[in-house]
C-alpha cells in the first residue's frame, strides 16, 4: 500500500475517480481492512465497520456516477502512526438520477500506518464552506 500519507491522499482520489466508472475494487483497497474504520458521505449517510463501508462504496460505484474529481486546497497534518488529509472536492459531470451535476464539498480523510503503509479509517465530506 502508500508508503505515504501523500501517496495513500493521491491513492484514494485516483481509486475514486475509478469508481465513478463503476469499479469499487481500487477504492476499497485503499481502506484499512481493519474493522473500525467510517464513513460519512456526501449523500448524508453514515458507515461504521469494514462490512458497511465496503458495502456502501459497492452501492456507490454501481451508480456509475461517471464524471471525475478532482481536489484543491490540500493540506496535511501527519503523526507517527495517523494522519489526515484535508481539500475541497470537485466532482464535474457526474450524472445523478439522470442529470449533469458538479458538486462541490469538503474532505476530511483520517489515515493509518498500518503494517503494509498508510490506509484510509475514515473519510467524511459536507458542502459546506467551499468557497
Amino acid at each position: 500500500m502508500s508508503n505515504s500519507l501523500k501517496q495513500a491522499h493521491d491513492d484514494l482520489y485516483t481509486s475514486l475517480n475509478i469508481m465513478l466508472t463503476g469499479d469499487a475494487a481500487p477504492v476499497l483497497a485503499v481502506w484499512s481492512p481493519a474493522d473500525d474504520i467510517s464513513y460519512a458521505g456526501p449523500f448524508g449517510e453514515f458507515s461504521l465497520g469494514r462490512d458497511a463501508v465496503v458495502a456502501e462504496f459497492e452501492t456507490q460505484a454501481a451508480r456509475h456516477l461517471q464524471g471525475e474529481l478532482a481536489v484543491s486546497k490540500v493540506q496535511f497534518v501527519e503523526g507517527t502512526d495517523l494522519g489526515y488529509s484535508m481539500c475541497v472536492e470537485h466532482g464535474t459531470n457526474h450524472i445523478i438520477d439522470g442529470q449533469t451535476v458538479n458538486l462541490q464539498h469538503r474532505a476530511t480523510n483520517i489515515f493509518r500506518k498500518e503494517a503494509d503503509g498508510w490506509h484510509l479509517v475514515h473519510h467524511h465530506t459536507d458542502s459546506s464552506g467551499t468557497d
